[in-house]
């Protein structure tokens, strides 16, 4: 893949045409999302068991890529060809995960530990309303047999592949051995990175393309962030972390970054959220998109904010289709009347 910027794709549709052309790998925290659903029905309006509480029926339980694995299912589910390693618990969760990425036609190097569980979120609703979340998981770093496993499965897949994705939920996958040595192979092979990193293990991803935490995550890393002071505190948090790129999203109002370019505001899109979870999945995939075809940050950036919007309106954790995507990106441009971004060179100054 070419990744030289001067021979970028020149729209936005034309970037998603070429997402077959596309080889990702995702490495990092595979999780099992679970989705219970139950509703209250009448056949059992009391627990015979405790007195005092109710049973509830049984309606639909959803089992999907979380974490790591979602990033890779929702690369692959724009026809981007993708390959995920991660490690997972020597339990019945592996099958369901190998089972879910063969489904996706995700290729998988997945390590099995025994030392852990599979990293689980069941998530519990009642007639549509969501309860609470049980979570069954490991944050101890791996050891050096599992970490050394981890390594050779990205050294396998990386000579056909185009952009890496990073991405750490702080469950013990990454170590500052195993992330370092992957950084270093990437760099030897010309290959980008994109990094979504908890606060805590910021010191263990250095020297990447492209980092993109949250707004929440970004306060934490440098003690205060808003959205007030955008271009401010953006550049703050860019200085601070050392790459080469950095992008936060902002949820309902987009997202914001600091490149080559200067810095830039995405603007969010004016729709019904539905759901919230995985959205930073969905960013991180259409950071990469860019990343490997050499886009400019900020189309990038336009690219990932256009599939966050189309995955907000979905339930639970979601992926969108290269055809949804396109779409809603041709009705976008339809009836486009403002530019999407705000381009400044330094400190508000309009970039050349």
């Amino acid at each position: 893949m070419n990744r030289n910027p001067a021979s970028h794709p020149g729209s936005e549709l034309e970037v998603i045409e070429r997402l077959p052309e596309l080889r990702a790998l995702v490495v990092g925290d595979v999780m099992l999302d679970v989705y219970e659903f139950c509703r209250t029905g009448d056949s059992k309006p009391i627990d015979s068991e405790k007195a005092g509480k109710r049973a509830y029926q049984a309606q639909e339980t959803i089992k999907v890529l979380g974490g790591a694995g979602n990033v890779a299912a929702n690369l692959a589910s724009l026809d981007v060809h993708t390959t995920l390693v991660g490690v997972t618990g020597d339990d019945e969760h592996y099958f369901k995960i190998r089972e879910l990425a063969d489904g996706s036609s995700i290729r998988h190097g997945l390590i099995r530990d025994g030392g852990r569980p599979t990293t689980t979120k069941v998530r519990l609703y009642l007639d549509d309303d969501y309860l609470l979340r049980r979570d069954s998981e490991c944050t101890d770093r791996v050891g050096e047999r599992i970490s050394a496993a981890l390594v050779k499965e990205v050294l396998r897949a990386l000579p056909e592949t185009d952009v890496v994705v990073l991405s750490d939920y702080a469950k013990g996958v990454f170590t500052v051995e195993n992330a370092g040595q992957i950084i270093r192979e990437c760099r030897l092979h010309e290959v980008p990175v994109v990094v979504d990193f908890k606060p805590g293990n910021r010191e263990i991803f250095t020297g990447v393309d492209i980092i993109a935490p949250n707004a929440a995550e970004a306060a934490e890393l440098i003690g205060g962030f808003s959205t007030d002071r955008l271009e401010t505190d953006c550049r703050r948090l860019h200085d601070a972390l050392g790459c080469r790129n950095t992008v936060v999203t902002l949820g309902a109002r987009g997202l914001c970054g600091v490149g080559a370019g200067g810095f830039f505001h995405v603007r969010g899109h004016q729709v019904k959220p539905v759901d919230k979870v995985g959205c930073g999945d969905t960013v991180r995939a259409g950071l990469a998109i860019g990343a490997a075809l050499g886009l400019p940050l900020v189309e990038a950036g336009a690219l990932a904010n256009d599939a966050a919007a189309v995955i907000v309106q979905k339930p639970a954790t979601s992926v969108l289709s290269r055809r949804e995507l396109h779409d809603f990106v041709a009705e976008k441009r339809a009836g486009e009347t403002q530019p999407a971004a705000v381009l400044t060179g330094r400190e508000g100054e309009p970039a050349e």
